[in-house]
This record gives structure tokens, C-alpha cells and sequence, in this order.
């Protein structure tokens, strides 16, 4: 506005500059801004810049043939937040801002509290894409998951796993949620079924995956009753509750191990004893190489509760293990050598852990089915 008139002007679709229009309604005012418009250089690949190729589905997706909109600017930030697990204040950075403004003269900085409702925008919008492809699946099978935080908090992991229109295995995580003390199997299975409830797919579960754990079961026992009493158990129920494979196997393993537990405490106890010291390290590398042992394998702490990892230490001690010999007869507060007996069984069980860790990694895959391998791994 000037004035009282309403006055037209020409924006480049570049920098967004605004220019008043010529009487004559000529456009060389324009031509020549565009010969020194700092944008459209870049956009060029100029000498100096990089210049990509637009490609496909992202040029049409985010506008990038339109001009710059800070809207869309917004969206595609929150989306990278989200997908990389950056902070909120990412975007208060110095130098993100100064790259944003360097691509993009007209962008404007925003606030770590702006782009959080930004990212809580996306999610909700991303879950009523969800919602449109869910009505679309006939079946749908669950896994999930409960643990306990260091801080001592409880949390429960829901992810439906499906079969597209075009035959290709999907998943999605609907739910991660903090769960209330106690963790019983009534608990359990409500916050399961208000999640399902909330993603609309109650009525659409044909099976459910839990660890071998009692509250589990009883958790199953109710989904099962549940849905059985509205004539939505696909299969009669015969398959509802599936135990994780992968979670027996862990069992068998924590079992086995307890019969040499003694040789895993020396071990684990030497491998502490030698990280602490630098030198100790050093001249433990020394007698390896001395007895001809490679060095390109490193020593291992174990963390208990996870047997792979106690896999990796046996595997890396029983690789040193002449030099574990070695280093005992010239350290004399080294106090945990195996006698040969001991050895002998530790290299039997990390045989057998290593075809367990083989069935595993197959059961723990992803991208596959798994339903009709476990059973020829576990002949085995």
C-alpha cells in the first residue's frame, strides 16, 4: 500500500527482493537484478560453488523448483530432528544458521521452542499417514518389549510389523511409552490395547511377540480374551502368542554359562586388572609379540547380562592366551591365571556360543522373515 493505492510489485523468485513496477512496464530493471542476484548465482554453480542435480521425487516433494518458502524450511528441519535425534536448540546453532543463510539469504533463524512444535506437528502428521495405511492392512502382528531405565523408569516398546500392497515386509514403532509400576500382566496388556485402540487396529492383530516372562503371558492370556470376545482373533487364537526365540536361546546361554562361571570371573577380573594400566597394556603387547600372537585383536570387558559380549572376551582371552601365561610369570600381583583345565572348557563353550550368536543374528534380522528358520537353527 502507498498511501491510499494499492500498488503491484514484481518479487524475484529467487531472493524475494520486491521491485515497483515500470510505467512503461519495461523488465530491464529486472534483468538487471537478475544479473547480479546473489541467490541465483549459487543456484547456478557458479565457480566456487558446488552445483547438484535436482533429483527426482525430492525436487517435487520440498518446492525446490519454486523458490525458497521458510514454511517448508521449517518441515524439512523438524524432519531431520526427528529422523537423526538432534536437540531442539540444533537450530539456535551458530554455524547451522550461517549455512541456512548462506543457502538461503532470505531464511530466518528460528527458536528451539518454535521447532519443537514443529517436530510435534510432523509426528502427528506422519501417524495420520500411518492411520490411512493401516486401514489398508487386513493383518497385523506385534512385538514388544519392557525394560527399566537407569533411572529407574519403566518403559514399553510397541512395534507392528505388516505386509504391503506390493508383498514388502514393513514396520512401525506405534508406541513408546513410559509404564507405571507394577509391571504386571494386567498393566502390560492395557497400555497395549489403548495404543492399538489409539492407531485404530484393534480389531486387526493376528499375532504378538513377547519375551518368556510371566507377566507376558499373562498379558497375552488377556489380549487374547479380549479379543476373542469381539470376533477379531484371526487363526482362533492358535498362534496369538508367540515367545521370542531369540530370548530363549539368551536363557539357555545364561544357564551354560553358569557352569564356568569361575573361569569367566578370572578372566574378566585379568582383562580389568590389565586396561587400567597403560603400561600393563604395553608390556602385555610385548610378550604377545614376542610369542608371535597378532595384536590386531583387542582385550574385552563383558558386560553380564549380555552373553554376545561375553562371547567377544572368551574369544579375544583364548586368542591370548599364551600371553595371559607369559604375562603372569613376570607380573607377581597378577592373581587370576587359568589353570589348563579351564582353558580347556572356556574354549569349548565359545565354540558353542558362536554357533548360538549365528542363530541369533539370523533370528534378530529385520528385512527377513523369521518364522520358518528358528526351528531348523534350533536343531541344530
Amino acid at each position: 500500500m502507498e498511501g491510499e493505492k494499492k500498488v503491484m510489485k514484481d518479487r524475484c523468485i529467487h531472493c524475494k527482493k520486491l521491485y515497483k513496477p515500470q510505467a512503461s512496464k519495461a523488465t530491464t530493471q529486472l534483468k538487471r537484478h537478475l544479473n547480479k542476484c546473489s541467490y541465483l548465482k549459487r543456484s547456478k554453480g557458479k565457480k566456487g560453488f558446488i552445483n547438484f542435480e535436482k533429483a527426482g521425487y525430492e525436487a517435487t516433494e520440498y518446492g525446490l523448483s519454486g523458490g525458497f518458502e521458510q514454511t517448508k524450511c521449517r518441515e524439512i528441519i523438524a524432519k531431520m530432528i526427528v529422523a537423526h535425534e538432534l536437540p531442539f536448540s540444533f537450530v539456535e546453532y551458530h554455524w547451522f544458521n550461517a549455512l541456512m543463510k548462506y543457502l538461503n539469504p532470505p531464511f530466518q533463524k528460528v527458536s528451539r521452542a518454535t521447532i519443537r512444535k514443529d517436530c510435534i506437528k510432523v509426528v502427528e502428521s506422519e501417524r495420520e499417514k500411518m492411520k490411512k495405511v493401516f486401514k489398508k492392512i487386513d493383518m497385523i502382528s506385534l512385538t514388544s518389549d519392557c525394560w527399566t531405565s537407569n533411572q529407574t523408569i519403566g518403559y514399553m516398546c510397541l512395534t507392528a510389523h505388516y505386509i504391503d500392497s506390493d508383498w514388502k515386509m514393513k514396520k512401525c514403532i506405534i508406541g513408546f511409552n513410559e509404564l507405571a509400576p507394577p509391571h504386571s500382566g494386567e498393566v502390560i496388556s492395557d497400555a497395549i490395547l489403548e495404543c492399538l485402540i489409539k492407531w485404530g487396529i484393534q480389531d486387526k492383530i493376528g499375532t504378538i511377540t513377547l519375551d518368556n516372562a510371566s507377566n507376558n503371558d499373562r498379558a497375552a492370556a488377556i489380549l487374547r480374551n479380549t479379543f476373542q470376545g469381539k470376533g477379531s482373533l484371526h487363526f482362533e487364537g492358535l498362534f496369538f502368542h508367540v515367545r521370542c526365540c531369540a530370548h530363549i536361546l539368551n536363557l539357555v546361554v545364561q544357564d551354560g554359562l553358569g557352569t564356568i562361571d569361575g573361569c569367566l570371573v578370572k578372566i574378566r577380573e585379568g582383562v580389568k586388572y590389565l586396561k587400567k594400566s597403560a603400561g600393563r597394556l604395553l608390556k602385555f603387547g610385548e610378550i604377545s609379540i614376542t610369542l608371535g600372537i597378532e595384536t590386531c585383536r583387542s582385550l574385552c570387558i563383558d558386560v553380564k547380562t549380555r552373553w554376545n559380549s561375553t562371547y567377544r572376551m572368551l574369544k579375544s582371552a583364548i586368542h591370548y592366551k599364551h600371553a595371559f601365561e607369559g604375562y603372569a610369570l613376570r607380573d607377581s600381583n597378577y592373581e587370576w591365571s587359568l589353570t589348563d583345565e579351564e582353558w580347556d572348557r572356556a574354549k569349548k563353550v565359545c565354540k558353542l556360543l558362536e554357533v548360538f550368536l549365528d542363530a541369533t543374528e539370523l533370528f534378530s534380522g529385520t528385512l527377513y522373515l523369521t518364522t520358518n528358520l528358528f526351528l531348523v537353527e534350533i536343531l541344530k
